[in-house]
């Protein structure tokens, strides 16, 4: 599987979501070892991704990401269903949202607008349940630790290029 930069897993993930808009799920931790937030990502139909991510500045994400299995064990879903909430991948369009802003139309209004579908410069792709927990997130990390060894190590070495293991001086 080959890794990608955060923004590319993600546009792969919304193009899918146009095949397969139903049935999205994903489960979030932290990776305490490598210092990153960890996002799976799947659907039935499609498979999982792996996004490692991390705080680079207050203004700026940075990250890398995988698709480590095209397959969805039964128990993961079970896992995942057991403790979940809702979810969802958010695009803005910023020369819109500004266009309605100076009709306006108040930024508010423009998210509300988003969640119901009616794009006014902030669209949700991609919606579902997701789970936070502990457990779940432990056992996804053991279950797909030998597909994403590369995936570590890649981000480990973007992450102390950018000085994340660094300590201050």
């Amino acid at each position: 599987m080959k890794n990608k930069p955060r923004h590319e897993i993600l546009n792969d993930i919304i193009k899918d979501s146009k095949k397969f808009p139903n049935g999205w799920k994903a489960a979030f931790g932290k990776d305490n070892k490598l210092f990153s937030n960890d996002c799976y990502i799947f659907n039935p139909n499609i498979g999982i991704y792996l996004l490692k991510e991390y705080q680079k500045n207050p203004f700026q994400v940075t990250g890398i990401g995988t698709k480590i299995a095209r397959r969805i064990d039964e128990e993961i879903e079970h896992k995942i269903n057991k403790n979940s909430g809702d979810f969802g991948i958010i695009q803005g369009n910023i020369q819109k949202i500004i266009k309605n802003i100076d009709k306006g139309i108040h930024p508010q209004k423009i998210f509300e607008e988003g969640v119901k579908g009616n794009d006014l410069g902030i669209t949700i792709p991609i919606k579902g349940k997701a789970s936070t927990s502990e457990n779940t997130f432990n056992y996804l990390q053991q279950t797909f630790a030998s597909k994403q060894k590369k995936l570590n190590e890649k981000f480990e070495k973007i992450a102390s290029d950018d000085g994340l293991y660094s300590s201050y001086d």
